[in-house]
């Protein structure tokens, strides 16, 4: 090989080398990025697996928080008459948002734009208070086919105190059970006990349905929500206003809720934190053949340029002419 091939040589495979080295030094990066990666991602899953979800208890089990154990059934006083599971036992515990709104269904929203006009509600899904006394008509709108003056007369005709109608259908102990064959007005006191506290409520301190959608897709919300701080469990009083210290703290010491670690959840996470444990490992020992390859193609580069750079240096040595006679 000439002295000018051999230069070239020379440095072709010092920018090899260079490039090879850069290479080895971003998948050096990657494997250090992969583990802080896998270092978060067991902090993530640790700290799922603690989390802890809003249950009731009922009939000898645990059931999950949902706004129909909440807030009722919602379209109209026969659904509510002829579900299987009971309702809750304290009639004057309901949810509202961080702001104090309560949070209302589509169709107890509906029953009250019934009333008072599409305009009571804005372009956020708010409702602003509104005069108690129309709640006999809400209320009519929302159960058909009893009227305003019925539920009037019911709530004329009894000092409400949310206590007297355990359950509206089913048989657990202690509770009333309505039915079709139920006296009338037992009927209207059953729906004013579950329902006017709502409203009563809703009237006082104003109502929203944003947080529907994410209620209707996500069975979870309620329970995450509510132990964030994004929506509240709260204690309605005889006047529309929320009882203080009645809050999940409350309901949590009293029994009425309970926080409970979630067995579905947990397996899913494992199965999800597995799953992402062994990508992460798959990429982290690819990473490692690159690296050993690399390392190798150095070690063989090294060589062949140690080799090199000797002919160079025979090459440069001053040609030898001899001596003279």
């Amino acid at each position: 090989m000439g002295l000018a091939a051999s230069q070239s040589r020379y440095l072709f495979l010092t920018n090899r080398k260079a490039d090879v080295e850069f290479e080895i030094f971003k998948c050096s990066n990657r494997k250090m990025q992969y583990t802080r990666k896998m270092s978060q991602l067991s902090q993530e899953y640790n700290s799922k697996l603690s989390q802890k979800k809003l249950a009731f208890y009922q009939d000898g089990h645990y059931e999950d928080i949902n706004y129909n154990y909440l807030m009722g059934y919602g379209a109209n006083y026969f659904t509510a008459f002829n579900h299987s599971k009971p309702l809750k036992d304290d009639n004057r515990m309901l949810l509202t948002d961080y702001k104090g709104q309560v949070v209302l269904s589509d169709a107890y929203a509906q029953a009250i734009m019934d009333v008072l006009g599409t305009s009571v509600m804005n372009a956020y899904g708010q409702g602003g208070t509104f005069d108690s006394s129309k709640i006999p008509e809400i209320l009519a709108a929302l159960c058909p086919p009893l009227t305003a003056d019925e539920f009037q007369n019911g709530v004329d005709s009894h000092e409400w105190n949310a206590t007297t109608i355990n359950a509206l259908t089913g048989e657990t102990t202690g509770s009333t059970v309505i039915n079709s064959a139920d006296q009338f007005n037992e009927k209207i006191d059953a729906i004013l006990d579950l329902y006017y506290p709502i409203f009563l409520a809703a009237s006082c301190n104003g109502w929203t349905t944003e947080y529907n959608e994410e209620m209707n897709s996500n069975t979870s919300y309620i329970s995450d929500a509510v132990q964030s701080g994004t929506l509240v469990i709260a204690s309605v009083d005889n006047y529309g206003q929320y009882e203080s210290g009645k809050t999940l703290t409350y309901f949590l010491t009293t029994g009425a809720l309970e926080q409970r670690n979630d067995s579905d959840a947990r397996e899913a996470l494992t199965a999800e934190y597995n799953a992402e444990k062994e990508r992460i490992s798959a990429e982290e020992e690819y990473l490692d053949l690159l690296i050993r390859d690399y390392s190798t193609e150095i070690n063989a580069i090294t060589t062949e340029i140690d080799s090199v750079k000797s002919l160079i240096q025979e090459g440069l040595k001053p040609f030898s002419w001899g001596t003279s006679g």
